[in-house]
């Protein structure tokens, strides 16, 4: 069995390492996989650092394109280009330990795909956002899930499987290049029919990001809007 995770990076150069490093290291006893790296207009050493690391190791692929696109854009070409019958995404920071990402392909059973969360009963935060980032999540999720019609609490947290087929045919039928790209994901699985779990999930907060939540939050909001009426 074939396993992909994608990692979008922008401007990783202080942490991508130690994030490939820990995942590399528990996948090697693990499974058959590959760590695709997708770069998004990095201006950094990210895309120095993780070509020096895939000389090392064969497992870890990359992707660099010179004019920032968003994130949106960089999940939705590492679901296009993975070889994997299962295919993972997570953040560059770490936030999601390479233990949880495991867990959710041992608990996709009969499902299309499998999301965690960091709001479920059984969830475990070893290190909270900010309190205003938590408010903007929140609020942000409970427009999702009126607007959308969104079953989960939580659709941002950056740790979501699906199957191959699954991944695919919502990558070739989405153009959302933003970070509403998580919300917009699961409501194009909703639309295909496709049987997605939600599972709490252990997370620890991670410095140093550059998103500026309130500067992104109105684009955000208006792509949910868009991709409702569109569909």
């Amino acid at each position: 069995m074939k396993f992909s995770l994608i990692i979008p990076a922008y401007n990783e150069e202080k942490r991508i390492e130690r994030t490939l490093d820990k995942f590399s290291k528990f996948f090697d006893k693990k499974l058959d996989y590959e760590i695709i790296v997708i770069m998004d207009g990095c201006t950094d050493r990210t895309p120095e650092i993780v070509k020096n690391k895939a000389k090392k190791n064969k497992h870890i692929k990359y992707f660099i394109y010179p004019k920032k696109r968003g994130k949106g854009w960089a999940l939705l070409k590492g679901f296009l280009i993975s070889k994997g019958e299962y295919i993972a995404y997570t953040d560059a920071d770490g936030s999601t330990p390479p233990e949880e990402i495991f867990k959710l392909l041992r608990l996709i059973g009969n499902y299309d795909g499998v999301i965690g969360s960091r709001w479920l009963k059984d969830s475990v935060l070893l290190k909270k956002q900010p309190f205003i980032r938590r408010i903007a999540g929140r609020g942000f999720n409970l427009l999702t899930r009126i607007i959308l019609g969104l079953p989960y609490k939580d659709t941002q947290c950056p740790a979501k499987l699906f199957k191959s087929d699954t991944a695919k045919t919502v990558a070739k039928n989405l153009d959302v290049v933003n970070f509403a790209i998580d919300a917009c994901i699961l409501f194009m699985a909703k639309k295909y029919g496709y049987k997605i779990k939600e599972v709490p999930i252990t997370w620890k907060d991670k410095p140093m990001s550059t998103l500026k939540i309130w500067k992104v939050i109105p684009s955000m909001f208006f792509t949910i809007i868009k991709i409702r009426v569109k569909n």
